[in-house]
């Protein structure tokens, strides 16, 4: 369904249902209200969305605050602003991201008003205009994935937590860590690219790139390839800096990368335990704790992973 077919859809809806109730006496606070009210649905229905969010809005404050078809119908039209941005090909200006989050504030008072009482098709309808904006939260956190640029963490979470918080209206009993866990991850390896990327050294990208990953086991502490992949970076971290050593390198510059690195190696060694605890049988692991150890200077517990390791291969090969 194209986007125009959408828009003219959900006008469709709301010139039926939204009329059907223009009269019912459960929803009148008073005559006056009743008709801004009225008035609002009517420029709506005609896709006058300014005019009728002019004549709503006010009412919101005042006499129309506990109505739940003012809310409604002034988060529809924040919706349908914000659809108009999408099809214009404009879903991140400032104006589509601003009319979204007053739609979806709108749309839950709208929501909260009406389950409170007798629920009504106000109720479902807010919630049918909210499960369309929470997917165009998501639709922003796996494009802003996709397209990663430098610095842009934060406003990816913060889609994600609105998406989260949006679905938590719709159905409180929603879980979504595992996904978090994902958005966690995919943004660790969105840093990792870049920092491999780039010409220059970037403190700033492997911070994140551990912050992430750290986060995602503080989510579900039974995540695997958070704590493998958080060894493994921290280990390749300290290896790049060892690499960064050369002929030029002054002594007391060389003490410190070395002290760094075996501050890195240690910091690298428990969630790749903690992996291998998890799963004894994997060759990375065990390649990992081999490699790490050594690094470590530690050829005793080097040589024991090793073993382990030949006897996996060997398993696997009989």
């Amino acid at each position: 369904m194209g986007n125009n077919e959408m828009r003219n859809y959900s006008v469709i809806i709301l010139i039926f249902t939204l009329n059907v109730f223009a009269f019912t006496p459960s929803y009148s606070q008073n005559f006056h209200s009743d008709n801004i009210v009225d008035t609002a649905i009517d420029l709506a229905e005609q896709e006058l969305f300014d005019e009728a969010l002019n004549m709503i809005e006010p009412a919101l404050s005042n006499e129309a605050k506990d109505n739940a078809r003012a809310w409604y119908v002034a988060g529809y039209s924040h919706k349908e602003k914000f659809k108009r941005e999408v099809f214009i090909g404009s879903p991140t200006s400032g104006l589509a991201l601003s009319e979204r989050n007053k739609a979806v504030i709108q749309l839950i008072k709208a929501y909260e008003i009406d389950s409170k009482t007798t629920s009504t098709p106000i109720s479902s309808m807010s919630l049918d205009a909210l499960d369309y904006l929470s997917k165009t939260y998501m639709n922003d956190v796996v494009s802003g994935v996709r397209g990663f640029t430098k610095g842009k963490d934060e406003e990816i979470l913060e889609c994600f937590n609105e998406f989260v918080k949006i679905r938590s209206v719709i159905d409180k009993n929603e879980d979504w860590r595992s996904e978090e866990v994902e958005v966690e991850k995919n943004l660790a390896r969105a840093n990792r690219m870049l920092l491999e990327s780039t010409s220059t050294d970037s403190e700033e990208l492997f911070t994140r790139i551990i912050e992430h990953y750290n986060r995602a086991i503080e989510i579900d502490g039974d995540d695997y390839t958070s704590r493998y992949n958080l060894a493994i970076n921290l280990y390749n971290r300290g290896v790049a800096r060892l690499k960064s050593i050369d002929h030029t390198t002054a002594m007391f510059e060389l003490m410190e990368i070395q002290d760094a690195c075996v501050e890195l190696f240690e910091q690298a060694l428990n969630p790749m335990l903690a992996a291998h605890r998890m799963s004894p049988e994997r060759k990375e692991t065990l390649k990992g704790l081999v490699t790490i150890y050594k690094a470590l200077s530690n050829e005793e517990e080097s040589d024991k992973y090793k073993r382990a390791l030949e006897a996996v291969v060997k398993a696997d090969s009989e």
